[in-house]
């Protein structure tokens, strides 16, 4: 008998972040090979944007900084669709200027930003990915296993570097469930809302293959990171950064 609900067949995402930058640009192009992707946000106007590309079913507002709200917008996903069989988590706030500079306030809101939010989720979505023998995917940032000194940006790099010994905690404890989580470290990838310091022409001519990431680049790793391809791909950490902090 032919299936009745061709759906059944279909993984489902949720793409944290998934409103804006790179984010967005995983659950676009989750959507386009037929992936059901829900997406979460907390500015009402990149929601509103959302909600017109995913429909209002699959966009959820959440500040992940609460585990509560990350407990919810799992849960919205589950209702609407009996699944999850991915989590990328795309959510991290930047910071730089010089360390004499930088406050505890920032190191705290680094850590709650880009660790804590990833830790919220993965709470909420154990049960449900191990279920699905799923993956998560994660967003660093280029030079992390390098440990090189940064000049402006000691404070979101801390916290990204933790997030990196997080995830592969996560990926040694998961694998016996057949759960995958890996992560994508990128160098600068321009899009709308980016860091006015990520985006000048001058630096990107200084990365070795002399330009910035297109977000097809990005987004293509992320897209095998996730499927059947990369089924033995454990607790990696890609770099798709052009060479940039080699």
């Amino acid at each position: 008998m032919p299936d009745s609900n061709p759906e059944d067949r279909q993984k489902v995402a949720l793409v944290t972040g998934g409103d804006q930058g790179i984010g967005r640009g995983v659950a676009e192009a989750l959507a386009e090979d037929g992936w059901r992707v829900h997406v979460t946000y907390r500015t009402p106007e990149k929601g509103r944007r959302a909600v017109e590309r995913l429909g209002e079913e699959r966009v959820h507002e959440a500040d992940l900084v609460d585990g509560a709200a990350a407990a919810r917008a799992v849960e919205a996903v589950i209702e609407r669709e009996g699944r999850l069989d991915a989590v990328v988590h795309a959510v991290g706030p930047y910071a730089t200027g010089p360390l004499s500079e930088t406050g505890p306030e920032t190191f705290d809101a680094m850590l709650r930003g880009n660790l804590f939010t990833a830790i919220h989720v993965v709470t909420a979505a154990r049960a449900h990915l191990r279920a699905a023998s799923g993956a998560y995917l994660f967003f660093g940032c280029a030079g992390l296993e390098r440990w090189r000194a940064r000049e402006v940006t000691t404070a979101y790099i801390a916290a990204k570097a933790a997030l990196l010994v997080t995830v592969r905690g996560l990926a040694l404890e998961e694998a016996p469930h057949g759960v995958r989580a890996n992560m994508i470290s990128p160098g600068f990838v321009p899009h709308e809302g980016a860091a006015p310091d990520t985006v000048s022409t001058e630096l990107h001519e200084r990365i070795p293959i002399g330009r910035a990431a297109e977000m097809r680049e990005v987004t293509s790793a992320a897209r095998w990171l996730l499927s059947d391809d990369a089924s033995h791909v454990v607790g990696q950490n890609v770099e798709v950064a052009g060479g940039w902090m080699l």
